[in-house]
């Protein structure tokens, strides 16, 4: 009898350890799924917010499924359905893996759970080739380089000089956002983080290179190098070598904006350095590029604004337009 109790005990206890069985879990990625497509379809995030994870909810925010939503419709339209496709278990990490079919084509979402709660989502969402982003970019630096070309005819060394310098900045400046990925648990963090050292690494390189030279023929060579040389190898070496499409999302026209924009604000504060050479100055732009680039993803808008007004300041300073009759740098 007291064997049989035993027994009884051990067995119970055995079962009470599994948290979660593999069909409960099933219908939560099921009950998840639904959802998900709904709230991809109707952008409305608080439909699947019960279902995250503390920690996923810090990591998949509004503003970040806002982005996810926005670049899932663009490059599928609406979503149709889902079907479960495998399940794969290790320790206590259990993978659903799943296909969603959309209006153009399928790709497969994978949730993850630990002890029941849902703490991973991936998508395999690819965009689409998209070359018009590209096109937009590069026609809004040129438009710069032709404004002030009328003002004043650049230096080809110092254009020369600032391209070279926007591609060493592309090897270096990804790696901030390496970092952060370490140091931050809060996407707001991370961000600032990021848009803080690449400002303060553009603008001193800039302050740097810009004494002794042409400034403003450098500041143009860096938009130059930015939006026109980084977008096409980009855009060929993703799409065409590694097969990776990358899509340059969002209305066109904010693309052709930002590359005109901010080349012509590299422009302002590097002439603004080689004439004057005040630190100041540099402290200055440099916030004004942090503010821009902050809010770059989530407002484009504002984004623009804080770069305007970093041109503004330049001219107020006057140096782009010393040489040129009733101005002069102060």
């Amino acid at each position: 009898m007291r064997k049989t109790i035993v027994i009884f005990i051990v067995l119970a206890l055995l079962l009470s350890s599994i948290p979660v069985t593999a069909d409960e879990l099933t219908e939560k990625g099921n009950a998840f799924m639904g959802k998900f497509i709904e709230a991809i379809n109707t952008g409305n995030y608080s439909l699947i917010e019960p279902y995250l994870s503390e920690k996923l909810k810090s990591e998949l925010g509004e503003r970040e499924f806002a982005q996810l939503r926005d670049f899932t419709i663009e490059n599928y339209g609406r979503l149709l359905s889902f079907k479960f496709v495998n399940e794969t278990r290790e320790g206590n990490l259990v993978k659903l893996e799943y296909e969603v079919k959309a209006e153009k084509g399928t790709f497969p979402v994978a949730l993850t759970y630990k002890n029941g709660e849902l703490v991973g989502i991936g998508l395999g969402v690819r965009a689409k080739p998209n070359p018009a982003g590209m096109v937009a970019m590069i026609l809004g630096a040129l438009l710069a380089l032709g404004l002030f070309y009328l003002l004043k005819k650049p230096s080809v060394p110092d254009l020369v000089l600032g391209s070279g310098i926007a591609l060493g900045l592309s090897i270096v400046i990804p790696f901030y956002g390496l970092v952060s990925l370490v140091m931050f648990y809060s996407t707001l963090s991370r961000a600032l983080f990021t848009a803080v050292l690449t400002a303060l690494t553009v603008e001193g390189v800039k302050f740097y290179f810009s004494r002794g030279r042409d400034g403003l023929s450098l500041g143009l060579g860096l938009g130059i190098g930015q939006y026109v040389l980084l977008s096409i190898g980009t855009f060929v070496a993703t799409n065409f070598i590694m097969q990776l499409p990358v899509s340059f999302t969002g209305p066109t026209y904010w693309a052709f904006l930002f590359a005109l924009a901010f080349t012509v604000f590299h422009s302002v504060s590097a002439g603004t350095y080689s004439l004057r050479g005040k630190l100041t100055d540099a402290v200055l732009f440099a916030v004004l590029e942090t503010l821009a680039l902050f809010f770059e993803g989530n407002n484009p808008g504002v984004s623009l604004l804080f770069a305007v007004l970093g041109i503004s300041i330049g001219l107020k300073l006057g140096g782009v337009f010393n040489g040129i009759p009733g101005r002069k740098a102060h």
